[in-house]
């Protein structure tokens, strides 16, 4: 994917995949302290998308080191910074740099289809719908095009598609919610520099009729704003707004996340990403929290990981930090990124090593490292199967 800076850097890079990655919408109910299970369960597996280097799925265990590799594409036609996972399909893009494309892969089978989406459209992230006639139904928010492809195909049938026009300046996520498409628009100049033009909005543009509903989302800025679906309740995340013209960089606005009630179609309540620190790409635990990864400031970009609880948005904070504090078997910090708890509690997340070669890290609920797994190379998003 193209960074959602304003400048193609390699740094640019780094924050798209952070901003992005993420974006899983999960099915499971959320409390004021998380979903109290009886019976959790582990997760059915974990996957991790290698963004670059070596595009493609590395599927692993919830225990062992056995793994395995799934090859999606040459590097010059990859440059996706995360996936969606959804009722075991897993869809991930690439912007008009490399192709405007859609890769659907089949988790139970592993296999993939890849499908054209339009020409110069800078596809930004890809969600399953519920299609109808055993069709499979996908839409892709397309950048450049202010609009949203919905992609339909039977089996191995010729796919077709339509489009939802004038979906904001740029959109950059969707979901179905109560017999309409609600489209995250990032508001931004996403053709030229992806500079923010002013607040993240909502737009909700209904199956039959012609009157929509635009949600302005206070003080949210960043041109990888994202979604999660809830129940009746949509979680929008955006990782702020900065420059990164030339060094050191420019920090303008932090990133943060705001909880809407769609039935309502109200803002509910928003929380602030800490002082100084960029990126917001959120996922909803197995456990019922939400995790957002983020970089604590813009010349370290130290890797941080914030627990929240999904009633007011609160942080679940130590006692010295906003962030989750994560300590190796050794008893020294470790930082990771694209983080997920299953439904024990566990923190699983991803960290890039030495020649970008990607590791998947398990931590206890107290936050000790107990599992360490090779995880192939160039990671930049992971997703647990509930």
């Amino acid at each position: 994917m193209i960074p959602h800076v304003r400048s193609r850097s390699t740094v640019g890079r780094r924050a798209f995949a952070l901003t992005t990655a993420a974006l899983l919408t999960s099915l499971a109910a959320c409390g004021d302290d998380g979903i109290s299970n009886s019976t959790p369960q582990p997760p059915r597996g974990i996957i991790v998308l290698d963004g670059f280097i070596q595009p493609g799925l590395t599927f692993l265990g919830d225990t062992g080191s056995a793994s395995t590799k799934l090859t999606l594409a040459p590097a010059t036609e990859f440059d996706a910074g995360g996936f969606t996972l959804l009722r075991d399909t897993v869809l991930a893009v690439s912007s008009r740099g490399a192709g405007d494309l859609l890769y659907v892969t089949d988790v139970r089978t592993s296999t993939t289809r890849r499908i054209q989406l339009p020409t110069r459209s800078n596809p930004s992230r890809a969600r399953l719908l519920t299609g109808t006639g055993g069709q499979t139904l996908i839409g892709a928010a397309l950048r450049d095009s202010s609009s949203v492809a919905l992609v339909s195909f039977a089996g191995t049938g010729t796919a077709t598609s339509t489009r939802i026009t004038n979906a904001g300046t740029c959109p950059t996520d969707l979901f179905q919610f109560d017999n309409a498409t609600w489209i995250v628009d990032a508001n931004a100049n996403c053709k030229v520099n992806y500079a923010v033009q002013g607040d993240v909005r909502l737009i909700r543009v209904p199956n039959t009729g012609t009157a929509r509903d635009t949600i302005v989302l206070p003080g949210l800025r960043g041109s990888g704003a994202s979604a999660l679906l809830d129940g009746d309740v949509a979680y929008i995340s955006a990782g702020g707004d900065a420059s990164f013209a030339s060094f050191p960089y420019t920090l303008i606005a932090t990133g943060g996340i705001t909880k809407v009630d769609l039935r309502g179609k109200r803002v509910l309540t928003s929380k602030r990403m800490p002082a100084n620190s960029y990126g917001a790409g959120t996922k909803l635990g197995l456990d019922g929290f939400l995790y957002i990864s983020f970089y604590q400031d813009l010349a370290s970009f130290t890797n941080r990981i914030i627990k929240v609880r999904t009633a007011d948005l609160s942080f679940v904070t130590s006692a010295t930090a906003d962030w989750l504090l994560l300590t190796g078997a050794t008893g020294t910090a470790v930082t990771c990124g694209s983080a997920q708890a299953d439904a024990l509690g566990r923190l699983h997340c991803i960290q890039n090593g030495t020649g970008s070669v990607t590791s998947l890290l398990v931590f206890s609920p107290a936050g000790t490292e107990v599992r360490r797994v090779a995880a192939n190379q160039g990671g930049v998003d992971m997703a647990l199967r509930p």
